[in-house]
């Protein structure tokens, strides 16, 4: 009776396996969380402090969306850990609201991709079209996975969870090649148009870029690894981990580019890169 009235008041933890794997690992990931968060935070302030200096304003883009994918970050981390470890119910509402934190960090991440790329494409309408191609393309995957997700959480049904095992995986799969594509295009750009150009201290930007390019996919690949772990939504904590560290790339990539932007030029002829 007692067993039965606490699986039935603590959905977020039944049929998740071992206590390992509903309550260890979920509080590793949490608390480097929170951890990063912090150092996120004094850092978005840094550079919320500067680009006001510069612009006298507060309406930039990149400043928003780092902010917003920040605490998009933070709550997910909080709901999911509370829904695991059974404080919180498996409702509409909760999933609804994952959902919502879930597209927030997809379509953000991506979207500061493209904002980083879009400093190295002289053409800005190319760099529109990429931005609204990105916000339709992710989106239309966004409104996929909640039609399926969601009922898959909620119902349990055969039906749904089969189909939501295959997309999910796929869908992470997507993001990861979308990843990829626009840092390789980032990367020739710098290669091919800075460098080759003879503007040798970009060797720096684009060395730190493919190291940062392979622990961003680590983290997609990480995400998908953790689905296959016993807790059917163990791997959903992961995801503020693996977008908080995205997150800080991404801010440390802005400020390389800054410090490199305002060195010197140093031009050799193409015959020298």
């Amino acid at each position: 009776m007692a067993i039965t009235v606490d699986i039935e008041a603590t959905m977020g933890a039944q049929a998740f396996g071992t206590a390992v794997y509903s309550l260890e690992i979920p509080s590793i990931y949490f608390g480097i969380t929170i951890g990063l968060t912090i150092l996120i935070a004094v850092k978005a302030s840094q550079q919320t402090v500067s680009i006001y200096m510069k612009t006298n304003s507060f309406f930039n883009l990149y400043v928003w969306m780092i902010w917003v994918l920040l605490i998009a970050n933070l709550l997910q981390a909080i709901i999911n850990w509370l829904f695991i470890r059974g404080d919180l119910l498996g409702t509409l509402g909760f999933f609804l609201v994952s959902c919502i934190l879930w597209t927030l960090q997809t379509q953000l991440a991506l979207q500061i991709i493209a904002n980083r790329l879009g400093l190295v494409i002289i053409d800005k309408s190319r760099v529109k079209i990429m931005k609204i191609s990105l916000l339709v393309i992710v989106g239309i995957i966004n409104i996929s996975v909640a039609c399926i997700w969601i009922p898959a959480r909620l119902t349990q049904m055969e039906p749904f969870v089969r189909i939501n095992e295959i997309w999910d995986r796929m869908e992470k799969i997507i993001y990861l090649i979308v990843d990829l594509t626009l840092n390789a295009i980032f990367l020739r750009k710098v290669r091919r148009e800075l460098i080759a150009g003879g503007l040798t201290k970009y060797w720096l930007l684009f060395n730190c870029n493919v190291a940062a390019v392979s622990v961003s996919l680590s983290m997609d690949i990480l995400i998908i690894v953790m689905m296959s772990l016993p807790n059917p939504f163990l791997y959903a904590i992961t995801h503020p981990v693996a977008y908080s560290v995205k997150l800080v790339i991404e801010m440390l990539m802005a400020d390389l580019i800054s410090t490199i932007a305002r060195q010197p030029h140093q031009l050799l002829s193409r015959s020298d890169v």
